[in-house]
């Protein structure tokens, strides 16, 4: 659930060179995962989080994102459903520690709105992911800006929820991750 947990943004290319390299601000920033239990929603977050962004709206080509989740970091605020989250049932973090998303292509949607595609990676599992999100430069310099998206996971297809937590009886398959970056300029 804390799926999206690689929503971990995508890798820089050698090519990235052209487009600005950002430096995420972890104290401003926030990665949340949202997931329905007996049909009503409740909220998590990671705590720990790594995120490699080349970003340049004006040269998406040479644009990418990485992120790189600790999924030992996941809250909910429950600690039976913290633990749970860490066990075999879930992200079974002995294993696997970390969800992965690297970006493969970014487009525009127009008026700051913009969608990566890229490979998602949880449980040794990738698949194909799109994440939407508005990129806010924050200072008339260009040197600060907020990057505030989304994306919805499939978890069943990561293969989060075995056992019992297999069917969407209880635990629906869609989970929302969202998050909201304050990014620096890297100089």
């Amino acid at each position: 659930m804390a799926l999206l947990a690689a929503l971990a943004l995508g890798p820089a290319a050698p090519d990235a060179a052209a487009a600005t390299a950002w430096t995420v601000d972890p104290a401003r920033s926030q990665l949340t995962f949202h997931p329905r239990l007996a049909g009503g929603e409740f909220a998590g977050r990671f705590e720990r989080f790594d995120a490699t962004i080349r970003f340049d709206p004006a040269d998406l080509a040479h644009s990418s994102l990485l992120v790189v989740v600790d999924l030992l970091g996941a809250r909910t605020g429950d600690t039976d459903r913290d633990t749970a989250l860490q066990g075999s049932d879930f992200f079974q973090t002995t294993r696997w520690p970390t969800g992965t998303f690297a970006s493969t292509g970014i487009r525009s949607l127009g008026d700051g709105r913009f969608e990566a595609t890229g490979k998602l990676t949880l449980r040794d599992v990738t698949r194909d992911v799109r994440v939407q999100f508005r990129f806010d430069p924050a200072a008339p310099s260009g040197s600060a800006a907020r990057m505030i998206g989304s994306a919805n996971v499939r978890r069943l297809e990561f293969g989060v929820g075995q056992g019992d937590w297999r069917g969407t009886e209880w635990l629906d398959d869609g989970v929302r991750v969202e998050f909201d970056l304050a990014l620096r300029a890297a100089r």
